[in-house]
């Protein structure tokens, strides 16, 4: 019993001691505009010299189509500012990346509903390091939107195709 006690209290330690960059940020994403899309950014400054790892979760409001991008600018190659991306994944779909001056990485054009997102950066900072993320977000029409504009279109066709048939026995 002596045992599992000092493991426990061990254990609790070395969580307490985690660094709060492994801890997951959750970011509050507005509400969309009128037309049910929205864009927002957020910005990671003053990333410690060396690896980090950041772990993100959100939500979006509704079911949709999205694209995250990530962007550090560098005035110089491995000035304190510089961060590389070595891998950045948002639920086990991972982005492209590309590391220069301008330090990007990107998915584009995903479908998405309203659970859970989590978002997890990887890379190296140059001591004061810094990044972007932006987020674009649209809202897809329901099915039921979907079904009544295609009946509204073989409606329209429907009478395009009368309206001849009439003018065509009218003038025979």
């Amino acid at each position: 019993m002596k045992k599992l006690l000092i493991g426990a209290v061990l254990a609790a330690s070395m969580l307490a001691a985690a660094p709060a960059a492994n801890a997951a940020t959750h970011i509050n994403l507005p509400a969309p505009s009128a037309d049910g899309s929205l864009s927002y950014g957020y910005k990671e400054e003053g990333i410690g010299a060396g690896n980090f790892a950041y772990t993100y979760t959100f939500n979006y409001p509704t079911n949709g189509l999205a694209s995250t991008w990530l962007t550090s600018i560098t005035v110089k190659k491995d000035s304190a500012t510089d961060v590389n991306f070595t891998s950045v994944v948002l639920n086990g779909q991972v982005f492209d990346i590309s590391n220069g001056l301008k330090d990007e990485a990107s998915l584009e054009g995903y479908l998405v509903g309203t659970e859970l997102q989590t978002l997890t950066v990887n890379g190296w900072s140059g001591g004061n390091g810094q990044y972007t993320i932006d987020f674009a977000f649209g809202a897809v029409p329901e099915p039921a939107t979907w079904a009544m504009m295609i009946v509204g279109f073989a409606g329209a066709g429907v009478g395009i195709r009368a309206n001849r048939r009439q003018k065509a026995l009218a003038t025979a």
